[in-house]
């Protein structure tokens, strides 16, 4: 399995830095708009599925947890703390676009990584390659394409 390395803010072993305050929200000026290929939002007739969150809402924020996106990726249900989450942004390893074909295969494949839970409603998620997407939680039920 690859190695992820901590978020910022995060230590090795998964607790907060004391510099960081992993309970604010993350501004989403720092990140950019995710590629036209994640918007994953299925029409009107298109096949889908809706679905409710099965996790339990247990996360403490502030702590990295190991997550693995499923077989169709972000556009997979992201169920995590009781909730199915919508990612809004993204940056790449070295905070710009993410926009090369192996840092958008992370997210529309299955991808281990790490999710951080923020206080404010919002995780973000980063990939073994070093990107994160930050995610809000979504209220109630989800529509899903049924990806083959």
């Amino acid at each position: 399995m690859p190695q992820v390395s901590p978020s910022p803010g995060v230590t090795a072993s998964g607790g907060v830095s004391p510099s960081a305050d992993a309970t604010s929200p993350i501004d989403p000026s720092a990140f950019h708009p995710l590629p036209p290929d994640l918007s994953m939002v299925p029409g009107p007739r298109d096949p889908s599925a809706s679905i409710t969150a099965r996790s339990r809402a247990d996360v403490e924020p502030g702590v990295v947890v190991p997550f693995a996106l499923e077989h169709c990726g972000l556009g997979s249900p992201f169920d995590f703390d009781g909730s199915l989450w919508d990612p809004v942004a993204g940056r790449d390893a070295d905070g710009g676009h993410i926009d090369s074909s192996d840092e958008i295969g992370e997210l529309i494949n299955p991808t281990t990584g790490e999710v951080l839970l923020l206080g404010s409603g919002q995780v973000h998620f980063r990939t073994p390659g070093g990107s994160v997407v930050l995610l809000t939680r979504h209220v109630g039920a989800k529509t899903y394409f049924l990806c083959g």
